[in-house]
C-alpha cells in the first residue's frame, strides 16, 4: 500500500512538475531526482509489486482467492508497466533532456500503474476488514 501513496504523489506532485524544470536546468534536476529515490521509491516499490504478486500462494487460508488474485493482478501490471514502460521513459529523459511528449507518455505509464496499485490497495484493506470481521 506504501507504493499506492508513492505513485498517487508522483502522479499528483512530482511528475508534473518535472516540466516547471527549465531546459537548461532539467537534465541535472532529473539525474538528482534518480539518484535520490532508490531507497524510497524504486526498493519499496519492487518489494511491494512482488509481495502482492506472490500474495496468492502465501495468503492466509481466510483470503479469499479472488481478492489475492486481484493484489497479486496489481502487483505484475506494476511490474510491467515500470520495467517495460515508466523506466524507458526516465531513460529517454535522462538521454535526451525534458521532452513534452516524454513526460506525457510517463503520466500516462504511471496512470495505469497508480490505477493497478489501487485496486490492489482496495483488494489488500478489503481482505484484512474481512479477517477483522471474522
Amino acid at each position: 500500500m506504501y507504493s499506492t501513496g508513492v505513485a498517487w504523489q508522483a502522479q499528483a506532485v512530482s511528475y508534473p512538475l518535472f516540466g516547471d524544470v527549465g531546459a537548461a536546468e532539467f537534465a541535472a534536476y532529473h539525474l538528482a531526482y534518480g539518484a535520490a529515490i532508490p531507497w524510497v521509491v524504486v526498493v519499496p516499490g519492487f518489494v511491494g509489486f512482488l509481495a502482492a504478486a506472490a500474495l496468492p500462494w502465501t495468503r492466509p487460508a481466510d483470503v479469499p482467492r479472488p481478492l489475492a488474485a486481484v493484489a497479486a493482478a496489481g502487483g505484475l501490471v506494476s511490474i510491467g508497466v515500470t520495467v517495460l514502460w515508466a523506466i524507458p521513459m526516465h531513460d529517454r529523459l535522462d538521454a535526451a533532456g525534458f521532452s513534452p511528449d516524454v513526460l506525457d507518455s510517463l503520466l500516462r505509464a504511471n496512470a495505469v500503474r497508480t490505477g493497478a496499485l489501487t485496486v490492489a490497495a482496495v483488494a489488500l484493506v478489503g481482505a484484512l476488514l474481512r479477517r477483522r470481521a471474522a
